[in-house]
C-alpha cells in the first residue's frame, strides 16, 4: 500500500508540474493515463491477509477469508436444530480450475483440501463459529479420508475453544457422502 501511494503521489506531483505548460489535450492524457496507472496497480495489490489465524484456531487456516468462497450469498440459518446455527460462509483452500476445471465442481476434494464453515450467531456481530475440514489420505477412509473439528468462542475477543470433533460430525455429513461429505457445493 505504501508503494501505491507513494507512485499516486508521484504521479500527482508531475501533473501538478505539466499544468503549468501543458495544453488542455495534454492534461487530459496524463490524466487518462494517471488513471489507468492507478487501477492497474490497485488490481496487482494483493489485499492484506492477517498475520495469524483467529485466537485458538490452527496457524494453517490464517487468512482463510482469502481462499475460494464456495458460496456466493451468505446461507441464513436453518430452523430445526441447525448444528452450525448461525449466518454461514463456506472457504476451501484450493481453486476454482482445481475443483471445477470444467465449469462444474468435482469430487473428491483433492488431497490436502481444507474446508472451513464459519457462522456468526443470531444476533451477534463476530464469528462464533469456525467448523473445520480437514482432507488426508489416511486418517479415516471411511469418512473419505476427512478429519472433523468445530471451534465456538462466546465473545468477539474470545479465543475460540474445540466443542466437537469426528464422531460427532460424521452422522450429519454421511448425509452428504455423494458430494464428499461437504453440504455447500460450489456455487
Amino acid at each position: 500500500m505504501k508503494a501505491y501511494t507513494r507512485n499516486l503521489l508521484a504521479v500527482l506531483a508531475i501533473i501538478l508540474l505539466f499544468t503549468a505548460c501543458a495544453s488542455e489535450q495534454q492534461l487530459e492524457e496524463i490524466i487518462q493515463q494517471s488513471e489507468e496507472e492507478t487501477a492497474s496497480l490497485e488490481e496487482s495489490t494483493p489485499a492484506e491477509e492477517p498475520v495469524g489465524a483467529l485466537p485458538g484456531l490452527p496457524d494453517d487456516v490464517a487468512g482463510y477469508t482469502q481462499w475460494l468462497k464456495l458460496n456466493a450469498e451468505p446461507i441464513p440459518p436453518l430452523g430445526g436444530g441447525d448444528p452450525h446455527n448461525g449466518t454461514k460462509n463456506v472457504y476451501v483452500n484450493q481453486t476454482r480450475d482445481t475443483i471445477a476445471p470444467n465449469g462444474t465442481q468435482e469430487f473428491p476434494y483433492p488431497e490436502g483440501s481444507i474446508v472451513i464453515k464459519e457462522a456468526t450467531r443470531p444476533g451477534k456481530d463476530y464469528i462464533g463459529l469456525i467448523a473445520i475440514m480437514r482432507k488426508k489420505a489416511g486418517t479415516d477412509p471411511d469418512q473419505n479420508d476427512w478429519k472433523f473439528i468445530e471451534y465456538v468462542r462466546n465473545a468477539a475477543d474470545a479465543e475460540f475453544s474445540i466443542i466437537a470433533q469426528d464422531r460427532i460430525c460424521w452422522g450429519c455429513h454421511a448425509q452428504v457422502k455423494d458430494i464428499d461429505y461437504v453440504f455447500t457445493e460450489l456455487d
